[in-house]
């Protein structure tokens, strides 16, 4: 090989790979603010940022480690799903949700996830439902040892087993999608919420009943459990929402 072919083929090399270079950045930052994303919801979702908590750019650069541009994007995406709100003036802060806007995420999980209960009472796989059976035989050996903490996270992933499962089945992926951010909405609300014994043992019997709706591949007692599943949380979260909103009224009169 002459020294001209040798740098030829090392100049084709080198402009190949500069040709690749901004193609890999852009994937590289997508890929962070795509961890970032996850990451801050997660964050929100656990109430490590309680609702109202001012988001702070630099600490998300420090804690995520990550660029301010992922963190911007990953903000942005938020903003645009109703996690967070922007203040021109004082920047940006954790979405504290109204008594309205608890309200319609309740309406519309009802509209949509009746509709899908019933395509997945009728589509679901023998293997989804082993699935499902497992959790409820592992979330129901819980019952026993009382309803703290550790009972309460159970039975969360438990209910997230079940709807997600329930989405899949469907076989809607646009409701799905949809349904799956509504639901990250009411775990964050239900983290929010102390819950009492009886609700917990109340939540895991609508569970079980959804199940047993499903195994039957009885559509229309699916959504009935479904919506009486969903009713009920809705109930809960109003009525303890309308008790704080009473008392921060009184407090502030006082």
């Amino acid at each position: 090989m002459t020294f001209a072919t040798r740098f030829n083929y090392c100049e084709a090399n080198a402009t190949a790979k500069r040709m690749l270079e901004p193609t890999k950045m852009i994937a590289d930052t997508a890929a962070a603010a795509a961890r970032a994303y996850e990451a801050i919801k997660s964050r929100i979702i656990d109430c490590v940022y309680l609702p109202g908590a001012k988001i702070s750019e630099a600490r998300l650069v420090e804690e995520l480690g990550v660029g301010r541009s992922p963190i911007r994007t990953a903000l942005a995406r938020l903003r645009s799903e109703g996690w967070i709100e922007v203040s021109p003036q004082s920047g940006s802060y954790v979405k504290e949700l109204n008594e309205q806007e608890m309200r319609e995420i309740f309406d519309f999980r009802l509209l949509l996830e009746t509709h899908v209960a019933r395509l997945a009472a009728i589509n679901i796989t023998d293997e989804q439902l082993r699935k499902l059976k497992l959790g409820l035989r592992r979330a129901k050996a819980l019952e026993g040892e009382g309803y703290d903490k550790v009972t309460f996270d159970e039975f969360d992933q438990f209910d997230t087993l079940v709807h997600s499962t329930i989405y899949e089945a469907g076989g809607n992926s646009l409701i799905g999608n949809v349904l799956q951010n509504l639901l990250e909405k009411a775990q964050w609300l239900k983290r929010t919420t102390p819950s009492t014994p009886t609700r917990m043992k109340t939540w895991f019997n609508e569970l079980k009943r959804i199940i047993d709706a499903l195994e039957a591949r009885d559509a229309d007692l699916a959504a009935q459990r479904i919506r009486e599943h969903i009713g009920h949380a809705a109930d809960f979260e109003m009525k303890f929402a309308a008790q704080s909103s009473a008392a921060a009224k009184k407090s502030k009169a006082a």
